[in-house]
């Protein structure tokens, strides 16, 4: 089972969470979206209300809901299969799920349907859908390829939640079955030892407008690796801090530590230097 690497380029590994517990058991088919005879784990006491509730949030997006997957709960893990229209939905879904408290590990098994088209043709698709959303982007040195289907996005952004609609905007091209996102946000700091490179992420990462999840981490960087640890509320939190942290210019890897704590009391996000 492939771990789900929200917003981050699709090869980087060190974002990978830990895989899901063994094989849950079967449910009867007819559950609002999902596709039918789809698995449903009982084992954890709370993943049958957790299921229940994903699905009635999916079931409330009006794309989404017409969409036939698979979505198995264990120990608190949503695992999701199936096929999905396109790239975007897909991104929509995993995003859903990392969003909703109880939740602590995404998992995506899923698959986009190919399109009958060459990569040029997806790639004429995907620059046109750019180009006409650069300004707000504010996109610059933008050069896009695709690969078997697959876009490749490099150049830079004003910032991270430009990286996150850029990537977004890609992935809704029908026919893109995933989307590598090499862009760099123009206002990622940079730092030039590990007391710098520590200082940079907790800086990036305390930046209220770009990160506002609910976490209390920890940084600490050793050779150019930067190391996060302490609980985030939601699992995209723990997510999303690994990907802030590897955007920090100098970092040279990043070894995620974050624990998904539902219970964590924290209104804000608390961001320091580890002892």
């Amino acid at each position: 089972m492939a771990a789900w690497l929200p917003l981050a380029a699709a090869a980087t590994p060190l974002l990978a969470a830990p895989a899901p517990a063994p094989a849950p058991t079967a449910a009867p088919a007819g559950t609002p979206g999902q596709a039918p005879g789809p698995r449903r784990n009982t084992a954890g006491p709370g993943d049958y209300a957790l299921r229940e509730k994903l699905v009635h949030l999916v079931s409330r997006d009006p794309e989404l809901g017409q969409e036939k997957f698979g979505l198995v709960l264990v120990n608190g893990g949503a695992v999701f299969s199936g096929q999905i229209k396109s790239c975007a939905l897909r991104t929509r879904l995993l995003r859903l799920a990392a969003l909703t408290r109880g939740v602590v590990n995404v998992t995506d098994e899923t698959s986009v349907a190919h399109a009958d088209l060459p990569d040029e043709a997806l790639q004429k698709a995907v620059e046109a859908s750019l180009r006409d959303a650069a300004g707000a982007l504010g996109l610059k040195d933008s050069a896009v390829s695709v690969r078997d289907s697959v876009a490749i996005l490099e150049g830079s952004v004003k910032d991270f939640t430009a990286r996150v609609r850029a990537e977004d905007i890609a992935g809704a091209v029908l026919g893109v079955t995933r989307v590598s996102n090499h862009l760099v946000p123009a206002d990622a700091p940079s730092g030039s030892d590990d007391a710098s490179l520590s200082r940079a992420v907790v800086g990036y990462l305390g930046n209220p407008f770009q990160f506002s999840l609910a976490a209390d981490l920890q940084v600490r960087a050793k050779d150019g690796v930067v190391t996060l640890a302490g609980k985030s509320s939601l699992f995209i939190a723990r997510q999303q801090a690994a990907v802030m942290a590897s955007l920090v210019k100098g970092v040279a890897r990043v070894e995620n530590r974050i624990k998904v704590d539902p219970g964590l009391q924290v209104r804000e996000p608390r961001i320091v230097v580890a002892p």
